[in-house]
């Protein structure tokens, strides 16, 4: 799920076709990064943001591409600017730099201390030097969270290769158990933002973890790199769905598991996380051979309805909430509120954005009802929750559990003590502790295999 930060708003040149993306900040955000020594485009990089941070947009115009400037109005930058400081509190300096480059293109990423907490603005280069694109995300970890120390290296292995989506292909990574043939497979769906096949949340690798502790349990596990993050260019942003970001590409993976050696294919399962987990039940419709799906901190909610109470609860961490984000909030809860009574007709009009989903995005997500779609579904279902999730919580567990009630073969779970990313902690889970090395609990692991185990 989008988990809001701050209201910052980012925008991203998504390259190839020069679309615009405006998106709230997601903390779910991954950053795959490749160090390299000093070089010009490192200057360009820290001239422009402090052109930014000094909100300087008269010495920041000359310095985008042409086609950044046909997509961006003026004033957005503008907008940008002033709210930078007063959204991520005050910029003290530059502590790390790193670059990521490919054949058109490079990206600085300057890890910024604003306030009290370090964030990564992202700058990518044309080939002539020019901003074609800037945002925030996350800073990049320093060092990653090592796999779970249970798991044994020796009972699996991990094989490189590629999804055919039609249009692309996407690097996968397939974790095939060594033991037996014949075995069943799990096929993992992100959440939402731009996520590498690990899934890296801060320093934490959740793909990574689940799928080597199922494959060590005897289960495949099949993971990608998803679609925003290896080929944002794409997607078109007047059009995109929730079905673009997550689904179309999952129905390949799950088609190319069932194709693989040694697999037993009437055991091909899906699991989602947050946002995939939303999606599972249109996924598993599309594609009736499926064995089942496993829902991880997903919701039968809109997307959208989870977004004011997420917000609710960051502002209650602050002892001072700041009046811009009292404004974001009640706006989103105004947004929400029109698009709650838009579900239903057809003939509804969606021309609003909330929070970086696009209209196209949001009349997507109003005309599949999750829950009706899970309810009569003839796979198996499993709802996995921690208690300490708040980016989707108990409302959205006991959602579930409403929509499911007459479903012929659906299990919960619930882990009072895990929170979104299901790791077991004591203290109210905050965006800060997304940043604590951890791995997902070795409990929800057992307990996934042994369902899985049960499907037969």
């Amino acid at each position: 799920m989008k988990t809001i930060k701050s209201t910052m708003k980012m925008i991203k040149n998504t390259c190839k076709k020069t679309k615009l993306l405006v998106l709230i900040l997601v903390l779910m955000l991954p950053v795959t990064i490749n160090a390299q020594e000093i070089i010009p485009q490192e200057g360009i990089a820290r001239k422009f943001l402090m052109h930014l941070v000094n909100k300087e947009v008269g010495e920041m115009l000359p310095m985008f591409s042409e086609d950044f400037l046909q997509q961006v109005p003026e004033g957005q930058i503008t907008e940008i600017a002033q709210g930078l400081e007063t959204q991520l509190g005050p910029f003290k300096h530059v502590s790390r730099v790193l670059h990521e480059t490919d054949d058109n293109y490079h990206t600085v990423i300057l890890v910024c201390r604003f306030g009290e907490m370090d964030w990564g603005m992202r700058i990518t280069l044309d080939r002539d030097d020019k901003v074609a694109g800037f945002f925030l995300t996350m800073a990049p970890p320093e060092s990653y969270t090592p796999p779970p120390a249970w798991i044994d290296s020796t009972a699996f292995e991990e094989v490189a290769m590629e999804i055919d989506c039609g249009d692309i292909k996407l690097p996968a990574m397939f974790a095939k158990p060594l033991a037996a043939a014949n075995f069943p497979v799990v096929v993992l769906v992100h959440g939402s933002g731009a996520h590498d096949m690990d899934q890296t949340i801060g320093p934490n690798k959740i793909f990574r973890d689940i799928a080597q502790g199922l494959a060590n349990k005897g289960v495949g596990v099949l993971r990608y790199e998803k679609r925003n993050f290896r080929h944002p260019h794409t997607f078109d942003l007047e059009t995109v769905t929730v079905w673009d970001e997550a689904g179309r590409d999952a129905v390949h993976a799950i088609h190319s598991a069932m194709q693989m050696p040694e697999v037993d294919p009437g055991r091909v399962f899906l699991l989602g996380h947050s946002l995939g987990g939303m999606i599972a039940p249109r996924i598993a419709a599309e594609v009736p051979e499926l064995a089942g799906i496993i829902s991880l901190a997903g919701t039968p909610r809109k997307l959208y309805e989870v977004i004011p109470g997420q917000l609710e609860y960051l502002m209650s961490l602050s002892e001072e909430a700041s009046d811009a984000a009292a404004e974001q909030l009640a706006e989103t809860r105004e947004i929400v509120a029109r698009l709650r009574d838009k579900i239903g007709r057809p003939d509804a009009v969606y021309s609003t954005s909330l929070l970086g989903m696009p209209p196209s995005y949001l009349e997507d997500m109003n005309r599949h009802d999750t829950g009706k779609i899970a309810a009569g579904l003839p796979q198996a279902i499993l709802i996995v929750h921690g208690g300490r999730d708040y980016q989707v919580t108990m409302d959205d567990y006991n959602a579930w559990k409403n929509a499911l009630q007459n479903h012929h073969n659906s299990t919960f779970k619930l882990y009072p003590e895990m929170d979104h990313l299901f790791i077991a902690g004591d203290e109210p889970s905050t965006p800060a502790s997304y940043f604590e090395e951890n791995n997902v609990d070795k409990r929800v692991i057992e307990d996934i295999a042994d369902w899985i185990r049960m499907q037969r």
